[in-house]
């Protein structure tokens, strides 16, 4: 052979074995993979080798060196071959079995090892990419097995038992996908089918963190932890430095009450279900529900939502959930019409029996797109906002990237009932206009709260009498309908005379058909609010600037009875401490209360208050510390908290992960639940479109292309695009 050839060749074995050790060195930084990459890579070296038991000729070997000396033991390949073994054994801790079963594989004919190599790499890729069953491995494999003989059964069974395994696997368990199951249930129980009323309206609240600290004997006052720490002081107001209008927190607003609605008498109760699925327009449980339903073609009322809580909120909020509420009706319309082979059409020998029926299939077809909206606004606009980027960003942090296969359901925690509150935020005219309601209902509010509160913390909805609440569910497990008496809301009915007559002024007509909202009218005919009045309610949050969060000092005075209240609910069920919180999130607890707020006066009044950095309660804590420096800056540990919450809340939904199909949604509601590519997914700006398209008399929309590109920051302070 030529001097050019051999160094061809010599190169050629030298990029080979470089390629061998490399693969030598990927098992060891993969050491979670089993027997088959340990026989895979095995069987490549040999390969390359070329040692073949079908015909005993000598081929080159990819070692190039001297011919070995005379020795007792192993020597060359034979020995090359055990020491892999070993090698491998200690590494991965290989069974004796398994070892055999390798050394079997050594030993078969050349064609047959190519085949049991092509077998295996086709299982390790199967993993994560799909087979072409067409090649016919799997049978060619079978045929090498079938003819091994009895001392080789070491790698028949390694070879299929994995095979038997990945079989196995193929059905999840324990099963939850069960037909027939892919509707919300009116009061949220079945989400979870293993254990159906996680989450469900009327249950109680979890508990996030166990308290190993000894309590706090000196707890401050309820009323001077607000004034010390809490209360916006007259003629203040810090605009928030991002920017962030109000907008952005009446979707907030909409969430918070969908998950967290407690009970006054019972504090450790939860009104409302543990999923993001609309409770507040749909209602907590049937009777809720068909007070806001048309029943008929799946309709909802026009305009009209069920929890009467957001009457009294700011009106942009009760105007935004009356986008979905639109949003609804407009889904059941279509789907009637497109009436995908027939599956809406009743009558003999057709899918449903009776126009009832049709109804029910609509309506809760419609709500599975509709939530399907609401889900989609909260990722795309919503914790983009929380991230700091914009809507109109590429970027997106979805839950629903990696498959999720939620078993247990969702269940919300006292804690996060504590984190979720943001009356710091309230911007300015909100402020005003909030000042005005309490000073109006605030002494008939502060009345019914009192009358319904529990007496003592000793005898709070806590750990050791539970069961009562948990009896309730038990006894109305009536295909999830819930409570058959409905939500009382009697604090609110008591509320709705005053507060109509004083911001309001809805006739007799105007109430009869729906809830009132201030600022609007409805038509007596048809029940609608005009565009013109929901646009205007919806911009006056869009050019307000919400107020910075976190630091302290920042609640507007008027709430002092809502936040006193919230104090004394996270006392009587004993929550953990404010660093103890932190450390659970695997944060490093504060030292310091000059690690708490940029405010001094607030780091005196901690001090004052609580004595040491371990003894601040989780309430004032949360509302106090300072806040990131980035997006909707919040107050680090509530930032951190709320996007743990979020994903759990969407992940832990089985509704949410594995019922949004095109076959449960319909082709077209699964298409237009997915949002605008040209608004890089969101469907928020096409809902604005639709529902509000006579938003102005000169057909002007009610939202330029630019306004709805950032929905959430103050025209001003909106991004170039």
């Amino acid at each position: 052979m030529s001097s050019t050839a051999q160094s061809g060749n010599s190169l050629l074995n030298d990029q080979t074995h470089k390629k061998v050790h490399s693969q030598l060195l990927a098992i060891e930084d993969e050491s979670g993979v089993h027997g088959l990459v340990n026989t895979l890579k095995e069987l490549v070296i040999h390969t390359n080798q070329g040692k073949s038991d079908k015909d005993g000729k000598k081929k080159r070997s990819i070692f190039r060196s001297l011919d070995p000396s005379y020795s007792s033991q192993p020597t060359g390949h034979e020995w090359v071959s055990q020491a892999l073994v070993k090698n491998l054994q200690h590494m991965f801790g290989i069974t004796s079995q398994r070892t055999n079963a390798i050394k079997d594989a050594l030993h078969l004919p050349h064609g047959q090892k190519r085949v049991l190599m092509r077998g295996i790499v086709e299982r390790l890729l199967g993993e994560n990419a799909l087979i072409n069953d067409r090649t016919n491995t799997f049978e060619a494999v079978m045929l090498i097995l079938g003819n091994l003989g009895p001392d080789q059964q070491d790698l028949a069974n390694e070879i299929t038992q994995p095979l038997i395994k990945v079989y196995e696997d193929d059905f999840k368990k324990p099963f939850i996908n069960y037909v027939g199951h892919h509707f919300r249930t009116p009061d949220g129980s079945n989400n979870s089918i293993c254990f159906p009323d996680v989450g469900k309206a009327g249950s109680n609240y979890v508990r996030t963190v166990r308290s190993m600290a000894p309590t706090n004997e000196n707890l401050p006052p309820p009323h001077i932890v607000f004034e010390r720490l809490l209360k916006r002081p007259e003629g203040q107001f810090t605009p928030h430095q991002s920017g962030i209008n109000m907008f952005l927190f009446y979707l907030a607003i909409i969430i918070t009450h969908d998950v967290f609605y407690s009970d006054r008498k019972e504090p450790g109760r939860n009104l409302t279900t543990s999923y993001l699925d609309l409770s507040s327009l749909y209602g907590y449980n049937r009777k809720d529900q068909e007070s806001v339903r048309q029943m008929k073609n799946g309709l909802l009322k026009n305009d009209q939502w069920f929890d009467k809580r957001l009457v009294i909120q700011p009106p942009g909020v009760a105007a935004l959930l009356i986008l979905f509420s639109r949003n609804h009706n407009y889904i059941a319309k279509n789907l009637l019409e497109i009436n995908e082979n027939g599956r809406f059409s009743y009558g003999p020998g057709k899918p449903l029996a009776t126009e009832k029926a049709l109804d029910e299939e609509l309506f809760q077809t419609a709500r599975l797109v509709n939530t399907g909206c609401f889900t989609n606004v909260i990722i795309h606009d919503y914790i983009r906002t929380i991230l700091g980027t914009s809507q109109s960003s590429d970027f997106l942090l979805d839950p629903f990237a990696t498959p999720s296969y939620p078993i247990y359901g969702n269940q919300v925690s006292i804690e996060f009932n504590i984190i979720y509150r943001w009356h710091a935020a309230i911007g300015k005219e909100d402020e005003d206009w909030l000042n005005s309601v309490m000073a109006t209902l605030g002494p008939q509010l502060r009345n019914q709260m009192e009358h319904s509160a529990p007496p003592a913390a000793s005898t709070s909805s806590s750990d050791s009498n539970s069961s009562v609440p948990q009896q309730r569910q038990s006894d109305n497990t009536n295909k999830g309908d819930g409570d058959p008496a409905g939500t009382d809301q009697s604090v609110f009915d008591a509320l709705l005379p005053s507060f109509n007559e004083h911001f309001v002024h809805a006739s007799e007509e105007e109430l009869a058909k729906g809830l009132p909202l201030a600022g609007a009218h409805r038509d007596p005919k048809t029940g609608s609010f005009s565009d013109a009045d929901l646009t205007k309610l919806l911009r006056r949050g869009y050019t307000q600037v919400a107020s910075d969060l976190g630091n302290g000092l920042a609640t507007p005075s008027a709430l002092a009875p809502i936040e006193i209240a919230g104090i004394m609910q996270a006392r009587s069920l004993r929550c953990c401490y404010f660093n103890e919180f932190r450390q659970f999130l695997k944060l490093m607890p504060l030292q310091t209360f000059e690690d708490f707020s940029d405010k001094v006066e607030v780091q005196t009044a901690l001090k004052e208050l609580y004595g040491t950095p371990d003894k601040v309660e989780l309430y004032a804590g949360a509302m106090v510390e300072r806040t990131k420096v980035t997006g909707l800056r919040l107050p680090y540990t509530m930032g951190r908290a709320i996007l743990s919450d979020a994903v759990n809340l969407l992940r832990n939904d089985r509704i949410s992960c594995l019922e949004m199909t095109p076959g449960n949604m319909t082709n077209w509601g699964y298409e237009f639940a997915k949002g605008e590519a040209s608004q890089h997914g969101r469907i928020f700006p096409k809902m604005i479109n639709l529902h509000l398209a006579h938003a102005n008399p000169s057909g002007e929309s009610a939202f330029t292309e630019e306004e709805l590109n950032n929905l959430f920051v103050i025209p001003q302070n909106a991004p170039d695009n």
